[in-house]
């Protein structure tokens, strides 16, 4: 395994291996420090509206803010941290979710850098449900993976998204003859080999005349340095037929393409082959896709700039032989709210719906009726999208103890499933509490020299055993 990514994947590992019997300094804000997992700071999430009539599984959020401490976060629906992977810095993630690869449910994310214009150049992540790196996934042609995109098919490959600056004449639309633009590239790799399967890219095959941005600032000033952004990929899946479904945010257009790179179809923008236009106005959505019997959600941002008064999570139905769209559902927030930025719609086993809300640090669940029925507050930063889904997951690495005084740390990162922690001394059971997150504190009833934890499920059978570590 190569690449920066699969050497941060060892630094819980690490960090557990060496962990000293000194308590960790204190954690920055927003985060909780780990007497077990000196130097990882998870995040402290806070549920703002307790979970009623929910879908199960866990929820699903990668915190990221440059110059934060971020990375994946499994967390149950009090906010307690399951699993926490940091990423070393500068590095940021993005797009954590489960998704299948080779028949087998894997965690993966996006990783890499972003710049202040909001593109990134990293790589994918796949991990199993030991928590351990099967593959790292590229772009190809010299290009570097985006964040807006890790997209795995069934086919075992992973759709990413790319950009690349090109020189070009913008006098068409506002610009300099001297100009440059930031094309949008979209890419299918194949995990296993590395290979190209499939690419397109907008520069060519969209008129900049269709962007947001034509006749803007962004086009009059476009230079290499701050090249016109004028169709920005934001999500690739596959479409109807062995097509291809992206969504282009500064043309406010979903496109169905051909494996010829052909346009078939367009939803939205200037020129859609979809009506009635009061159905198919969309503003600089997100995380387009489609589902079996023609249904579409999209996160219609309506913003930036402002477009709409708040940001509507849409399902549509498309009709594909009259080509007419209807909207059948709108996942509303109660208080209204216009993200500016990213966001994502996920549709739930139970009818209803779960919400990243992007650019504000939420996510929300509704009921099938639309109602809210869960909600929870990141601490800084944002997660690019967020998600609810089940999972098992089953550490390579062992629990961890450690004893400071009369309390007893234990912790198993990513171990689900755990109800309670036992603690013993000589053979002997003294405590016995409820798991309380990624770490619990148990208080010892007296001094105690051999300490070891157990960590049992909720039938009472044991998952796995440490000894304690002391001060």
């Amino acid at each position: 395994m190569r690449g920066k990514v699969g050497r941060a994947a060892l630094v819980a590992v690490v960090a557990a291996a060496v962990a000293a019997c000194s308590a960790a300094g204190a954690p920055p804000k927003g985060t909780s420090g780990l007497v077990t997992l000196p130097g990882v700071y998870p995040p402290r999430l806070t549920v703002t509206h307790a979970a009623h009539g929910v879908s199960p599984g866990y929820v699903f959020v990668a915190e990221k803010k440059s110059g934060s401490p971020g990375g994946p976060v499994i967390a149950d629906n009090t906010g307690r941290v399951v699993w926490f992977h940091p990423v070393p810095s500068p590095d940021q993630a993005t797009d954590f979710r489960v998704q299948t690869y080779r028949g087998k449910r894997v965690l993966t994310w996006w990783q890499g850098t972003i710049n202040v214009a909001g593109v990134g150049k990293g790589e994918g992540v796949i991990m199993d449900s030991s928590y351990r790196v099967v593959a790292l996934v590229h772009a190809a042609n010299g290009l570097q993976a985006d964040l807006h995109e890790f997209e795995l098919t069934p086919r075992g490959t992973a759709y990413v998204t790319a950009y690349k600056e090109v020189h070009a004449d913008l006098r068409s639309v506002g610009g300099p003859k001297d100009g440059w633009v930031l094309d949008s590239y979209v890419q299918e790799i194949d995990v296993r080999t590395g290979k190209l399967v499939f690419q397109w890219h907008a520069f060519g095959n969209v008129p900049l005349s269709d962007s947001r941005e034509a006749n803007q600032e962004p086009a009059k000033d476009a230079t290499k340095k701050r090249p016109l952004d004028y169709f920005h990929v934001n999500s690739i899946a596959d479409g109807p037929n062995g097509t291809v479904f992206i969504s282009g945010r500064n043309t406010s257009t979903l496109y169905d393409l051909s494996r010829t790179g052909k346009i078939v179809w367009q939803l939205g923008g200037k020129h859609s082959d979809f009506g009635p236009p009061s159905a198919v106005k969309l503003n600089y959505q997100h995380n387009a896709r489609l589902h079996p019997g023609g249904l579409l959600t999209v996160f219609d941002n309506g913003a930036i700039p402002k477009s709409e008064p708040y940001t509507r999570p849409l399902e549509m139905k498309l009709d594909f032989a009259k080509k007419t769209a209807k909207i059948v559902k709108s996942f509303v927030h109660p208080a209204k709210l216009l993200s500016p930025y990213e966001g994502d719609l996920q549709l739930l086993p139970n009818g209803g719906a779960f919400v990243g809300w992007g650019g504000i640090r939420r996510v929300s669940e509704f009921s099938s009726s639309g109602k809210l029925v869960f909600e929870m507050k990141l601490p800084y930063g944002d997660t690019y999208r967020g998600f609810r889904f089940m999972w098992t997951g089953r550490p390579a690495t062992p629990p961890l103890a450690k004893v400071q005084g009369s309390i007893v740390y234990a912790s198993w990162n990513g171990r689900t499933g755990i109800a309670r922690w036992q603690v013993l001394s000589g053979g002997k059971m003294i405590r016995s509490v409820p798991w309380a997150g990624l770490e619990t504190a148990i208080k010892l009833p007296s001094s105690h020299n051999d300490v070891r934890v157990r960590a049992l499920d909720a039938s009472g059978r044991v998952l796995g055993v440490a000894s304690a570590g002391c001060s």
